[in-house]
């Protein structure tokens, strides 16, 4: 069943209105929704609800909530993915795959290797968009939260305050592998990796460097690789 993310505001009672022209559009050209067409839809929180299409037309889509439950695809982990800029379609990338897999939330780092350095509000506008697309596809129902991007130390401290493990992926260390918890960060360099220097302030921090395996694996494969370990 086609799924929608709603924006909370247009929860009134029992009903869904929404005047997005994108989900109208979609809707009426390429679903060829009719009257009594159920959806699932969610605002975010974790929770689904089913909705029955009760009008459609040029301005709004109006539905019934007949149904609801906890979102049945979300996870009670919470990994936090802190994931150094790499060129944007790679970036692109593993915010959707990310997204897939059930990350909560996607940190930018600026890192010193980084080849990006700065994130415009329309990319970051992209970014938003990409998540939520990816939430629509895989089942989830809570979008991961995507912070505006910071420095590499900025980004230590802030893992600081999150709960559980902090690891950071780096390919000098042979021994210690991917910590699995029930809440965790992971930190991935850009292209050409962390500075050894970068990796003393991540451990003044309290961030474990982990090996991801043998092998030298790209930015983006690595942010994925290791995601897929931890969920």
């Amino acid at each position: 069943m086609q799924r929608f993310f709603i924006p909370k505001e247009d929860f009134s009672g029992d009903y869904i209105v929404s005047r997005d022209k994108g989900l109208i559009g979609q809707l009426k050209k390429v679903l060829r929704a009719k009257e009594g067409d159920k959806f699932w839809l969610f605002e975010g929180s974790g929770l689904e609800y089913l909705g029955q299409l009760i009008e459609l037309s040029a301005n709004q889509a109006k539905f019934l909530i007949i149904d609801k439950r906890k979102g049945i695809a979300e996870t009670d982990s919470q990994i936090i993915l802190y994931q150094s800029l790499i060129k944007a379609d790679k970036f692109e990338w593993v915010l959707q795959k990310a997204t897939e897999l059930g990350v909560a939330a996607v940190v930018p780092v600026v890192s010193a290797r980084s080849i990006v350095r700065q994130v415009t509000p329309a990319k970051m506008k992209r970014y938003q968009e990409i998540l939520k697309e990816a939430t629509e596809q895989c089942g989830g129902a809570v979008i991961p939260e995507l912070s505006l991007p910071v420095s590499f130390i900025d980004a230590v401290k802030h893992s600081a305050k999150q709960p559980g493990v902090k690891m950071i992926a780096w390919e000098k260390e042979g021994e210690a592998d991917l910590i699995k918890a029930k809440d965790s960060c992971i930190f991935i360099g850009p292209e050409g990796g962390f500075t050894e220097e970068e990796i003393s302030l991540a451990k003044d921090g309290g961030i474990t460097p982990v090996s991801l395996g043998k092998r030298i694996l790209r930015a983006e494969t690595a942010a994925i690789a290791s995601l897929a370990k931890l969920l």
